[in-house]
């Protein structure tokens, strides 16, 4: 997993930038017929924050439960 403490702030401009790209793609799938899950939900949100990376927020979820 990151470094979390390595992770730099982003910009309102940033955050408001990846909030938007998730409401996109969430009513995208929703037009899919798919509803995304509290847990897909939750990452997309430390995305969102700048908590993790785009690298760590699209890594296969498999990937992402390996120790």
């Amino acid at each position: 997993m990151a470094d979390e403490s390595k992770k730099s702030p982003i910009s309102d401009e940033e955050r408001q930038r990846r909030m938007e790209a998730h409401a996109y793609a969430r009513a995208s799938v929703g037009l899919e017929g798919f509803v995304l899950s509290a847990e897909d939900e939750a990452h997309a949100e430390r995305f969102i924050n700048g908590e993790i990376d785009l690298a760590e927020f699209v890594r296969p979820r498999a990937e992402q439960t390996r120790g």
